[in-house]
């Protein structure tokens, strides 16, 4: 009889959580953007926000939490009650950053729960337009003709960070890397010839490209950019190694539910789909996803593959 009871209570509970879950959210939802107004992951978090908001009659509140290459919101956000109503946006940092911060409060793989890939973003190599290279073995050439050549990046562990370091181990370069605190500081550096390259986002170099103040060397991934479809990949420039996107995903406090996890998932998924949404993330240089929280799963370990052993073995460091 107890365990009659016991099993039922169970299946009472299940399909309680499973009911709640199809009526979520209820009452406001709060994502954590962990990066300062303005830059790409905002405007991703921001365009999801709204259409999410309007999908679900529920406001959709983004809350900036900028620092220490994201670490401090995605802190505040592993922290915050599981219960879906608090959200994380998470980009590359999420991972790489387990691997540069040695004391943080939170583990990825343990204190949050994947929910969806919204997009990648594959980067693009630039160089400042008087530099005297038009591709990638051109600037490979002149990094070991000139021992020190800089680049630049938005942060210790991120992307653009790590593809340097790995252009660099690869080809046994002498390259120095210069972090900035946002990828727009770098880019003005970058225009005044002050750094040798940097591994963008397309948004953030795109004006500049079309106004002959930065040259596109290389898309960082295996097929061409509708943005810049003039411009090589990697693989064809003769790099297949040198591949590496920017991507943005949700996550969750861990023990959120299953079924609000899914739910959240499928609407994301459903979200995605929406013109508007889609007409202006494209100008972002956005790969469309819109995932599985089992797929994200497995994206994050891919992740942690590519990165990981990288990030150990050069010793990356906060503000390195």
């Amino acid at each position: 009889m107890t365990f009659r009871l016991v099993g039922l209570l169970l299946t009472f509970l299940l399909s309680a959580a499973a009911a709640s879950a199809q009526t979520f959210p209820t009452k406001p939802v709060t994502l954590v953007v962990p990066y300062a107004p303005g830059g790409n992951s905002d405007i991703v978090g921001r365009a999801i926000a709204q259409k999410l908001g309007e999908h679900w009659n529920q406001p959709v509140v983004v809350e900036n939490r900028p620092g220490a290459t994201t670490t401090v919101g995605a802190a505040y956000a592993a922290k915050a009650a599981p219960d879906g109503y608090t959200l994380l946006l998470a980009a590359p940092p999420f991972v790489i950053t387990q691997y540069v911060y040695p004391d943080l409060s939170y583990d990825t793989r343990k204190s949050f729960e994947p929910v969806s890939l919204i997009a990648y973003f594959p980067l693009v190599l630039v160089v400042p337009a008087a530099l005297p290279v038009n591709n990638l073995k051109e600037l490979v050439a002149h990094a070991r003709a000139n021992p020190g050549v800089t680049y630049a990046s938005p942060g210790a562990g991120t992307t653009s960070h790590l593809i340097g370091e790995m252009l660099a181990k690869e080809e046994k370069l002498d390259l120095v890397h210069i972090p900035y605190k946002s990828g727009g500081q770098g880019v003005v550096d970058l225009m005044g010839g002050r750094i040798g390259f940097y591994g963008a986002v397309p948004p953030e170099v795109m004006s500049q490209i079309r106004a002959g103040k930065l040259k596109a060397l290389a898309v960082l991934a295996d097929k061409r950019s509708d943005l810049l479809p003039d411009v090589p990949t990697s693989a064809e420039s003769g790099f297949p190694y040198l591949q590496a996107q920017s991507w943005s995903s949700i996550s969750a406090p861990k023990g959120t539910p299953q079924a609000v996890v899914a739910k959240i998932s499928g609407d994301i998924a459903q979200v995605i789909k929406d013109p508007s949404l889609r007409e202006r993330l494209s100008q972002q240089g956005a790969v469309f996803v819109g995932s599985t929280p089992a797929e994200l799963a497995a994206w994050y370990e891919e992740e942690h593959k590519r990165w990981g052993p990288l990030v150990k073995s050069i010793g990356v460091a906060p503000g390195q």
